[in-house]
């Protein structure tokens, strides 16, 4: 199930993206997918796995009655057998669980990593620097014995 990064706001912690099953809720945390029941708050039973755990995403969708959302995890550090996560949908919801899916996918391929962090910020051109300087001088904000201070720590 490959796709383009959606066209959404992308899962957090603090915006997980939550899809209504007949009974049970899944939520994306960006990291996390939990599988709980619906409208009750998470507990330790609930069922729970990491993006990374994740091998194979299915929706299968049924035209008149309901469809079914399946994520395949295998434990990455070997010590859990293959299991199956699956939440049942009534029909009208398979947008939905298409969306989860190709988030996930997303997810646990790479494309929601975080950005890189910014470069560092270029060191301000001192002649840029020196014009600023005198336009506040100009405006009454630095007296010019200020100026003269604050352009002589510029070129020193």
């Amino acid at each position: 199930m490959a796709s383009p990064l959606p066209p959404y706001p992308l899962p957090s912690p603090h915006q997980p993206l939550c899809v209504e099953g007949h009974s049970e809720q899944i939520t994306f945390d960006g990291t996390w997918i939990t599988i709980q029941r619906r409208g009750e708050p998470v507990r330790p039973s609930d069922r729970r796995a990491h993006v990374q755990d994740i091998t194979a995403i299915d929706v299968r969708p049924s035209r008149f009655t309901s469809g079914q959302f399946r994520v395949e995890i295998t434990s990455s550090d070997g010590r859990r057998a293959r299991a199956e996560l699956a939440v049942a949908f009534r029909n009208g919801r398979a947008d939905d669980f298409y969306r989860l899916g190709a988030t996930l996918e997303a997810a646990r391929t790479g494309m929601l990593a975080p950005p890189p962090p910014p470069p560092p910020a270029a060191a301000p051109d001192p002649g840029d620097e020196l014009r600023r300087l005198w336009q506040l001088v100009q405006v009454g904000q630095m007296s010019k014995e200020e100026f003269e201070e604050a352009k002589r720590r510029l070129f020193t």
